[in-house]
């Protein structure tokens, strides 16, 4: 049997993804292809490319990357077709695809879930940090058959090379990022350091942002609110900042692997801090029914979120450990998570969680047309938080799963099938009895080249996500939404059909991707406005209810080759994306669905140079659920640089970006913040980055 060569290959979330390729440069080519390459994607066991997947895939990494990075993960992805965030300021967002977040939405790192707090709440910020991202796959769409019930909506895998899988180009390389950014104020620095010694390769990386709070066009509140706000008890509104929204986060990580010929193992430790805070995250501070003392006492004191979290990872992949066995890959991840809810100097909340998860994938060779991997995963999370706005009881989430995944290429086109079967148990730390649900997870899909240029695929997906801690038992004040948050210990498994149809173009003039997609839930869960107020804390009461839904929508991405030449490269782009949610219960919409969304692009290539201008365009949100307010329409207007250097045998790229050049005012309906917290204003950024 013909020797396995892997050890260059990229080992990403769901298992072995093998690029033919030499280790990436540290800085992009000079020119990168703006079309939709083949890249190496999360979304099989097996590396394969965008063309020969079933599910719409998106892929961040080089030049690209460089122009989109924000300061949080769901911000540096925003601008991708059918993903939008959840954005609670600088310090905390996570994303939203095709309408749906929080806990239908898997974010991993290295193909292991943040072992966070990030699904509690929209406040709380996911533990990565987009300085040290070397490449982010998005996978549109149900992938609950390889990550589990809470990737019914998609995966977002973030991939940061911590664990070294190949042995770097020479015994020492490295590169420095600094960057300095206007609406914020923000300062920001990242190192990456890596080496090699015979069969041990190593990795070492660091960071450290500072921002002050960030600068608005207008008024944080929109108009209507605007109307109904007293100075005289609240006082004056803001205006031109955003209060309450600076941050501090720093974070480093070392990496060790042993390569073999067949195979490897690695170990990583790392840490990250960080101290923000949230717009509208407030505490009332209680006076006895006395007025209060404006020289003393401040009637609204933001809230900060020190976050604390200090993780353990291990990677190890052995090539054909037998005869029908390609290859055995294990990956385990253990954390350990706190952050503190400050109110001025003191705690007022603090959440806590305790997690591991852990895969073992078992791929096999071809047995007639099939290949495929067999897998198991486990998790176990123990969450607890404590003090004012303690609104979930501590509680331990236990997890167990075995899928399976096979491929069949026929004259007829390739199948994609699996299946996964999946068990969880929460254990609340309350009178209320541990809750149990299985679900089956099942999908089939199909991909056939059509000829040279042209491919289309099929996928239909069944998938079941079982209700978390917060869905079943949240009883009190909430004021990272602004509510307060009712659960139901009666709720059972989310199902839904998936249905997802893509013609995909390549070569040629024009390239690109078009995606219609729907789905059915049966006991789709959201938290939905009851009409009353909470008596104490005078907040909007919200119950966690099941009903049926459906989901419906389009992509669009289109990419017109202008102009290649050897020296000269133009491309014009356009995304388009759209989805419409629907309580099929009532016949009214759901909460916070993303709006119609447009881009136009124009990226242009000379050797030493990269430009990228942009236009976006987000449509009025006048589709809303009942008790939601309307969102208006914006537009932004974005535009990037960069120049190569070479500096002996160095590189060097100087890059600078214009976000909202106009200076207009934004608001993401998918935020619960909306109403309060605008997007950030007009907004330059520069930087440089150096690898040698």
């Amino acid at each position: 049997m013909k020797k396995l060569s892997l050890l260059p290959c990229l080992s990403l979330g769901a298992g072995l993804a093998c690029a033919q390729m030499p280790p990436a440069p540290a800085l992009p080519p000079e020119h990168e292809p703006v079309s939709l390459e083949e890249f190496v994607v999360s979304a099989s066991p097996f590396g394969r490319a965008q063309d020969e997947i079933v599910q719409p895939t998106s892929v961040l990494a080089g030049q690209r990357l460089i122009f989109a990075r924000q300061a949080s993960l769901g911000e540096t992805l925003v601008g991708q077709p059918g993903i939008s965030s959840t954005y609670f300021g600088p310090g905390a967002s996570r994303p939203v695809i095709r309408g749906l977040g929080g806990d239908r939405i898997r974010v991993l790192t290295g193909g292991i879930g943040t072992l966070d707090a990030s699904v509690i709440s929209p406040d709380h910020a996911v533990s990565i940090d987009p300085l040290l991202i070397d490449r982010i796959e998005i996978v549109r769409g149900p992938a609950t058959l390889l990550y589990g019930g809470s990737a019914i909506g998609g995966v977002v895998n973030v991939i940061d090379a911590r664990i070294p899988e190949s042995l770097p180009a020479a015994p020492l390389q490295g590169r420095v990022e600094a960057r300095l950014g206007s609406a914020a104020e923000e300062r920001a620095g990242a190192a990456v350091l890596t080496g090699a010694a015979g069969r041990l390769a190593w990795r070492l990386d660091g960071f450290r942002r500072t921002t002050d709070d960030v600068r608005i066009p207008d008024y944080a509140e929109t108009a209507a609110l605007l109307a109904d706000h007293d100075a005289a008890e609240e006082g004056p509104p803001a205006r031109d900042i955003l209060p309450n929204t600076a941050s501090e986060t720093s974070g480093a990580g070392f990496g060790v692997s042993f390569l073999g010929e067949r195979g490897h193992v690695g170990l990583s430790y790392t840490g990250l801090d960080a101290l923000y805070g949230v717009p509208g995250h407030t505490h009332h501070e209680d006076h006895g029914g006395a007025p209060p003392d404006p020289d003393h006492d401040h009637e609204e004191e933001g809230v900060r979120l020190d976050l604390r979290q200090r993780r353990v990872d291990l990677h190890a992949e052995w090539l054909e450990p037998a005869a029908w066995l390609r290859a055995v890959k294990l990956q385990f991840g253990a954390a350990r998570y706190r952050h503190d809810e400050l109110e001025g100097d003191e705690i007022g909340t603090r959440f806590r969680n305790r997690a591991h998860e852990g895969r073992l994938e078992f791929l096999h060779e071809k047995i007639g047309a099939a290949e495929g991997a067999l897998g198991v995963q486990v998790s176990r999370s123990d969450f607890e938080a404590a003090g004012d706005e303690a609104f979930v009881p501590p509680s331990v989430t236990r997890n167990q799963a075995v899928f399976l995944y096979e491929e069949i290429a026929l004259a007829s086109g390739t199948w994609q099938l699996g299946a996964r079967v999946e068990r969880q148990e929460i254990d609340p730390d309350s009178a209320d009895a541990p809750r149990r649900h299985t679900g089956v997870s099942w999908s089939a899909g199909w991909i056939r080249k059509l000829d040279e240029r042209h491919t289309l695929a099929l996928s239909v997906t069944r998938s079941e996500r079982a209700p978390n801690a917060q869905e079943l038992y949240a009883d009190g004040p909430h004021a990272g939404t602004g509510s307060y948050e009712i659960g139901d210990a009666a709720l059972g498994l989310e199902r839904s059909l998936g249905v997802d149809l893509s013609l995909r173009r390549r070569q040629d003039r024009f390239t690109g991707s078009v995606t219609l997609f729907a789905s059915r839930f049966s006991g789709y869960i959201f938290e939905q406005d009851t009409g009353l107020v909470s008596v104490d804390e005078e907040l909007p009461i919200y119950r966690f209810v099941q009903r049926d839904a459906r989901f419906a929508g389009v992509e669009i991405e289109l990419i017109a080759h202008l102009h290649e030449s050897r020296h000269h490269q133009a491309d014009f782009r356009v995304t388009l994306d759209s989805v419409r949610g629907t309580n099929r219960t009532d016949g009214t919409p759901l909460p916070r669905i993303t709006p119609l969304r447009v881009a136009w692009a124009l990226d242009y290539r000379v050797p030493g140079w990269a430009f990228t201008a942009e236009l976006r365009r987000s449509a009025r949100a006048d589709r809303t659920a009942p008790g939601e307010s309307i969102t208006d329409s914006f537009s932004s207007v974005n535009v990037a640089v960069s120049r190569r250097l070479q500096l002996g045998r160095a590189d060097a790229e100087l890059f600078l970006r214009g976000s909202n050049l106009l200076d207009r005012t934004g608001r993401l309906h998918t935020s619960f913040l909306k109403d309060i917290a605008p997007l950030p204003g007009r907004d330059v950024t520069a930087g440089l980055r150096f690898a040698f």
